[in-house]
């Protein structure tokens, strides 16, 4: 693959640019670019397969270039020094980014991800991944989340997700519109996300949203009932949690 980095510090790009060359040796860098205008140039030129895009950036930041396409062309890699809020919101956008300074083994397997699924995201899945993320950076509102598919992308409001259950290494998502998702991401890695949206994991491999708890039947371990009227398992150590967050 080919691959052009976007970033205004020029430290930053000779540091990612050696990096690729000596750990990603496949990828060969055909730019380095300190600003959206100097990307355009070199992107349009080289045509390359992978941007490293890194957000801030004087002027203009790494959103105005992705908007001077109107199909984006290549895959982006955001490259960004933010804290763990807007860490959450790439992980809510399902965009792939890398934590400043770039570790290898990050690095590495950021290219094979993007290796693997080149050519099978459409542009209106990659516009609408960086939509949410925008979104997201600006309001803090964590209101949308974008779902990998095998097609692509899935875009759900958060608060339609009912619950979610663990399948070994994938998750699978209820919508309160009887809508079934199954994502090849564990459930801590969704729980991790949904925990400060009104989410409690109550079972090792049950994650609910505690808006649509019908009510909550007592016994040796006890299990709620869902709206939809499907009982759930809660494990002993999480019952007391649950019934505080219940207010029971």
């Amino acid at each position: 693959m080919t691959a052009v980095i976007v970033d205004d510090e020029s430290k930053n790009r000779a540091s990612l640019k050696k990096l690729c060359e000596k750990y990603v040796p496949d990828l060969t860098i055909e730019g380095l670019a300190d600003s959206v205008a100097t990307a355009k140039q070199i992107i349009d030129r080289a045509d390359p397969d992978l941007v490293f895009l890194d957000i801030r950036m004087p002027v203009e930041d790494g959103f105005e270039l992705l908007k001077k396409y109107e199909d984006v062309p290549f895959d982006v890699i955001f490259t960004t020094a933010y804290d763990q809020y807007a860490i959450k919101a790439f992980r809510f956008s399902a965009i792939d980014y890398l934590l400043k300074p770039i570790s290898i083994q990050e690095l590495q397997a950021a290219v094979e991800k993007v290796r693997k699924k080149k050519g099978k995201t459409s542009s209106a899945s990659k516009k609408s991944n960086i939509s949410i993320l925008k979104e997201n950076l600006a309001t803090a509102s964590f209101d949308k989340i974008a779902l990998p598919t095998t097609e692509g992308f899935s875009f759900v409001k958060t608060e339609s997700i009912m619950r979610c259950e663990a399948s070994g290494n994938y998750t699978i998502f209820y919508l309160l519109d009887k809508t079934k998702y199954v994502i090849t991401r564990t459930l801590k890695h969704y729980e991790e996300m949904l925990v400060e949206h009104g989410f409690f994991r109550v079972h090792k491999s049950h994650l609910i949203n505690l808006t649509y708890v019908q009510k909550f039947i007592r016994g040796k371990q006890g299990y709620v009932q869902m709206i939809d009227g499907k009982d759930v398992e809660v494990s002993t150590r999480k019952r007391e949690e649950l019934l505080n967050r219940l207010g029971l």
